[in-house]
C-alpha cells in the first residue's frame, strides 16, 4: 500500500509540473524513451540538465558582473541553456530564456 501510495504521489506531482507549466509534450517524449533496458533513462537526463544548468547558471553570473556586459557572451549561454531547457521538456523555464536573450539583445542594442 505504501508504494502505491509513493506512485500517486509523484504522478500528482508530474501532473503538477504540466500544469503550472514547468514540462511540455518533449519531457513526455523522454519518458517513451525509457525502457528495460535503461530503467533510469529520465533520472539521467535530468541529473545532467541539473548538472549543466548549475555551470550556465554560475556562467552566467560571471558574466553579469563583468562591465561592460558582453551581451554576445550572454545570448551565447542562455542560447545553451535554453537547449538544454528543451531537450529535457522544462517549458517555463525556456520561455524564461527567452525572455532574458530579448532583454540582451534590448541592451546590446542600447549600447
Amino acid at each position: 500500500m505504501e508504494r502505491n501510495q509513493l506512485h500517486r504521489q509523484v504522478a500528482q506531482m508530474r501532473q503538477s509540473f504540466f500544469d503550472q507549466g514547468f514540462l511540455d509534450e518533449q519531457f513526455v517524449q523522454l519518458e517513451e524513451l525509457q525502457d528495460d533496458t535503461n530503467p533510469n533513462f529520465v533520472e539521467e537526463v535530468a541529473t545532467l540538465f541539473y548538472r549543466d544548468s548549475g555551470r550556465l547558471l554560475t556562467n552566467l553570473e560571471q558574466a553579469m558582473e563583468r562591465s561592460p556586459l558582453d551581451f554576445v557572451r550572454l545570448d551565447n549561454i542562455m542560447q545553451q541553456f535554453k537547449g538544454s531547457c528543451s531537450s529535457i521538456g522544462a517549458k517555463r523555464v525556456r520561455n524564461e530564456c527567452n525572455q532574458f536573450k530579448e532583454y540582451c539583445r534590448a541592451g546590446n542594442s542600447d549600447g
